[in-house]
């Protein structure tokens, strides 16, 4: 199963959802941003977010999450995680991102947010190819990590957002 979420598979298989190829670069981007080794749902969160064209996009901002305010969510779980087993967080700021030397693969988080994805948009077969809001709700599934964590931070109903995320049953 592992195979499957390997970078060179996993563009094969966005190609064939309505998020596209160029927003699993950006799943990379943003990993890589935070200087993180693997792609987790918060970097495909934040990848979501920054697609002002896609439909998680429109979602997320619906409910008052850009890709800043999402960010500077993490950052603020991120200290309070650290906080929490007696660390501090550090203020070094990541350089920006934009030029990928290898993929990251994808960490734990994010093969089950894409699985979850997977699975939740099979009750549709009227629709050809997977949405962004199915991957959102594939990431917005998860009831406790990093996203739930942040999306608490932000104020955010995470279950109302799943909700909306997943459509009319």
């Amino acid at each position: 199963m592992n195979s499957v979420f390997d970078p060179p598979r996993l563009a094969r298989l966005l190609v064939s959802w309505e998020i596209g190829s160029s927003v699993g670069r950006q799943f990379a981007i943003e990993a890589k941003r935070e200087g993180a080794e693997f792609i987790e749902a918060e970097h495909m969160l934040l990848a979501l977010a920054a697609s002002p064209d896609s439909d998680a996009a429109r979602l997320l901002t619906e409910f008052g999450l850009d890709h800043e305010r999402l960010a500077a969510a993490l950052q603020e779980e991120r200290r309070r995680t650290l906080a929490f087993v007696g660390m501090k967080a550090t203020e070094t700021k990541v350089g920006e991102a934009t030029e990928l030397d290898s993929s990251p693969s994808l960490g734990t988080s994010a093969k089950v947010a894409v699985r979850r994805a997977l699975i939740g948009s099979r009750h549709d077969r009227r629709r050809p190819r997977l949405r962004g809001t199915d991957l959102l709700a594939g990431i917005l599934e998860a009831e406790f990590g990093t996203v739930p964590r942040a999306l608490a931070i932000a104020g955010i109903d995470r279950a109302a957002l799943l909700s909306r995320a997943r459509g009319p049953e």
